[in-house]
């Protein structure tokens, strides 16, 4: 019986299909192990939207929109997270207990702090504000909602946050932005 050579199992290697961990692009971000593996942390949301001439330009799907920062100041800030990788289905109970937040555009900007409620991990990150008449608890046409497809594994409808052992601050900026 003839025994393969080295040049054929290179040659197979070459040939053989990459394994899943090789064909992934994405990075694997390893949850940090922390002194106290039961501590949560806070998560300090930044909204801050660069201006001009007294606008801020979003997004929509037919190109930018111009949204006047009087329309945005004193409206509502309503997000929530979920687990990674999870798309909020409209029931408060999917949502990461005590994450659903809220808080008040100050002109272009807000700085909204959640309770201490996220263990090391990451999250789905869902935000609307509410800019258009009317209010509720679901974005309307005229808000602005929070995306980001940037990332890896991207879910289309929210922005990934990582938390490691500390608190953990997240800023969004214009192009995080969609009109809803």
């Amino acid at each position: 019986m003839r025994r393969p050579t080295l040049a054929l199992f290179a040659l197979l290697v070459l040939v053989a299909p990459p394994g899943a961990g090789a064909m992934c692009r994405c990075p694997h971000v390893r949850t940090p192990r922390c002194a106290s593996a039961d501590e949560k942390h806070k998560i300090i949301l930044k909204i801050d939207l660069a201006v001009e001439n007294d606008t801020v330009e979003v997004i929509t799907q037919s190109g930018p929109y111009r949204v006047p920062v009087a329309d945005l100041n004193g409206k509502i800030v309503f997000f929530l997270f979920m687990p990674k990788g999870e798309v909020f289905q409209g029931f408060r109970q999917e949502a990461i207990a005590d994450s659903i937040t809220f808080g008040t555009m100050q002109g272009a900007t807000a700085t909204i702090p959640t309770a201490a409620a996220f263990a090391p991990g990451e999250y789905e990150l869902l935000l609307f504000v509410d800019v258009a008449a009317g209010g509720g608890f679901a974005p309307q046409r005229g808000d602005l909602a929070a995306f980001d497809n940037t990332g890896c594994d991207p879910t289309g409808v929210s922005v990934r946050v990582a938390v490691g052992c500390e608190d953990t601050t997240v800023t969004l900026t214009n192009q995080h932005f969609i009109i809803f």
